[in-house]
């Protein structure tokens, strides 16, 4: 049996297939220590998944005897910092010499607005100083990383399974015009989508939302998209395997302040659907302007004037675009590009 790999996660989604598959080909085990149980068919093996207790002493007693029972077969743990208690994990890996790997996957922007209570960003703190490696996504934490005295960085952005039955001339019947697919957070300026298509420009249009997540700590941004009624807007819960709209959309708009290997951008221009973003760091990395989609600073006028250029874009304009989009993530974004990095990442351990 070879190593395990020990991720501790919030709840599964598919997008983690990737990691998952990778860590198989490596002929390794995967262990997920979740905070929601779900089913995870999605995957290509049948892996072991443990609900963690909800209570801090009794899960940090199930963990505690994991961790002791299993460690000369623990190949490393993997933790997201974003927990009040992720800190825990990194001293228990040390405890037993195990090599551990804090996982970056956007609580590093909360951290340095102040967004968590002084617990949550002493946990994050930790888990950055003292984890064996920091595995980062976005190109803007490289510096705010070092100025925390992170030891050793990896970067690997978010990559996508290129196999699935993609083809874009299929997707003839692109009804929605705009399509917002994403949660719904204040840095992603929702009320700004929504208020522009209100305007006269956009009254024929049909577009999509989909960014409702129940129990949300977004209650306001979401209560002023649920409390209207649009005529040219539907508005729908997130979806994590979104393939229905993205094969009817034309455009996906991302007016946020992190925008780069955004997973669902990456699914999106698969598709073929025309990105328009903004002008954040990294955008430029996977948005060629005007020849891929569009890019535009990150204010309420700009996104505007990118939406108006859009709608003035031919039908053979808009197939090149598309092309272009999908051509880019095949290239660039793929599996085997993810399992070539994520090997390396291991093995640097």
């Amino acid at each position: 049996m070879g190593k395990e790999v020990i991720i501790f996660i919030d709840m599964l989604a598919p997008k983690n297939k990737l990691q998952a598959d990778a860590i198989h080909m490596q002929q390794m085990n995967i262990v997920f220590f979740v905070t929601t149980m779900q089913p995870i068919n999605f995957l290509a093996k049948p892996d072991a998944q443990y609900l963690l207790l909800r209570t801090f002493f009794k899960r940090l007693r199930q963990v505690f005897i994991y961790l002791r029972r299993n460690k000369k077969n623990i190949h490393h743990i993997e933790v997201y910092p974003g927990g009040r208690f992720s800190f825990v994990l990194v001293i228990l890996a040390k405890l037993f010499a195990i090599k551990c790997i804090c996982v970056e996957r956007g609580d590093l922007l909360y951290y340095n607005k102040k967004g968590y209570n002084r617990l949550t960003r002493f946990s994050m703190w930790y888990c950055y100083k003292f984890s064996d490696m920091v595995w980062y996504k976005e190109p803007y934490m490289k510096d705010k990383l070092k100025n925390i005295g992170v030891r050793k960085l990896f970067f690997l952005h978010n990559a996508i399974d290129t196999h699935v039955d993609s083809d874009i001339s299929n997707y003839t019947e692109r009804d929605i015009d705009f399509l917002w697919l994403n949660r719904i957070i204040p840095e992603r300026k929702a009320e700004w989508f929504v208020e522009i298509l209100q305007t006269p420009a956009f009254k024929n249009t049909n577009n999509h939302l989909a960014g409702i997540i129940k129990n949300s700590s977004y209650k306001k941004e979401q209560g002023y998209l649920l409390n209207q009624k649009f005529i040219n807007l539907t508005v729908s819960d997130y979806v994590s395997t979104p393939e229905q709209y993205y094969k009817r959309a034309k455009y996906f708009v991302l007016p946020a302040d992190v925008v780069f290997a955004n997973n669902a951008l990456l699914e999106a221009m698969f598709y073929g659907v025309v990105p328009l973003v903004s002008n954040q760091m990294g955008a430029e990395l996977i948005i060629e302007h005007n020849k891929n989609g569009f890019i535009f600073n990150h204010t309420k006028e700009d996104f505007e004037a990118a939406m108006h250029k859009s709608l003035k874009v031919t039908a053979d304009g808009y197939d090149k675009y598309s092309m272009a989009a999908k051509n880019k993530i095949t290239e660039d974004f793929s599996e085997n590009f993810f399992y070539l990095r994520l090997s390396k990442l291991y093995n640097s351990l």
